[in-house]
């Protein structure tokens, strides 16, 4: 049996992840002096409460030494080992967990194990993860797990509007010239993810009309690809995302939605007010 490793980057549904047995490796969230297992000794919720009160906390990768004994107890109990992580271009972990595989593929050389960069984060890699889930229960062997996962890599779409760029410059990752600009001006960043590294696609001005670019650049993206489970995340803005799956169930009314809130970690990093939808591209 192949199970199924992902990093707490990832949203999916609870109840998908404890049916399925996926394991969660956590990252780490410092705040206020102290440190914390994502989504484990920390909700999403107390993060966005303490964004709420001016504390922009940190993160960090994945322990090393829990993250060996975890994927090594999967091994020991006569499972191979698929893990699906973080793009490697926003994050450590994916690197950190490649080098435990291979140390580990040495000791137990009859079983698998395979870290693969999802070059994605969110609801993306958790859409990959489910389709992998499905298949792994379905009978699926390891190198059909993981071929398929890699073909979905190449095929999966982020498109998300940022609501508040304060957040960005607050980290330093926005310029506060530009941040100040486009709040004054209630402009709205469209971005996406391009080979593992987020990009603006396109600046709009007001909320609405950037969800409306959002649909229109999604529509466009799936193509023929009708039918597919379409994933939206937020960041505590649950009134947007629904507002979004309306939007979208419209104009792709073959589709299925999914609605779950970003994880901690990308909404340290994204700020609160931001939401995104994520699917697979139509060729």
């Amino acid at each position: 049996m192949t199970r199924l490793v992902i990093d707490s980057t990832c949203d999916l549904p609870a109840e998908f992840v404890r049916e399925h047995g996926i394991t969660v490796l956590p990252l780490h969230i410092l705040a206020e002096e102290q440190e914390y297992l994502d989504r484990v000794t920390i909700t999403t919720r107390q993060i966005y409460n303490l964004m709420r009160k001016g504390v922009l906390p940190g993160t960090a990768q994945v322990n090393v030494v829990d993250t060996y004994r975890t994927l090594e107890k999967l091994l020991q109990s006569g499972d191979d080992v698929l893990c699906l992580l973080f793009s490697s271009k926003m994050s450590g972990t994916c690197a950190l967990v490649e080098g435990i595989a291979q140390k580990l593929q040495e000791a137990y050389p009859k079983r698998k194990i395979k870290a693969l960069d999802s070059r994605s984060g969110s609801f993306a890699t958790g859409l990959i993860a489910m389709e992998a889930a499905n298949m792994a229960g379905n009978g699926a062997d390891f190198d059909a797990l993981a071929e398929r996962c890699r073909v979905l890599i190449d095929h999966v779409e982020h498109v998300f509007v940022i609501s508040d760029l304060s957040w960005l410059v607050r980290g330093g990752r926005v310029s506060r010239t530009m941040g100040y600009t486009a709040n004054l001006l209630d402009i709205k960043p469209v971005l996406d993810v391009k080979n593992g590294e987020i990009e603006v696609i396109q600046k709009v001005r007001g909320r609405l009309r950037s969800m409306h670019r959002v649909v229109e650049i999604t529509a466009e993206r799936i193509g023929n690809r009708t039918g597919q489970v379409i994933g939206i995340a937020h960041a505590d803005d649950r009134e947007a995302a629904e507002k979004l799956r309306d939007m979208l169930a419209e104009r792709l009314p073959s589709c299925s939605f999914l609605i779950e809130e970003i994880g901690a970690v990308l909404a340290v990093h994204l700020g609160i007010g931001g939401v995104g939808v994520f699917f697979f591209r139509g060729d």
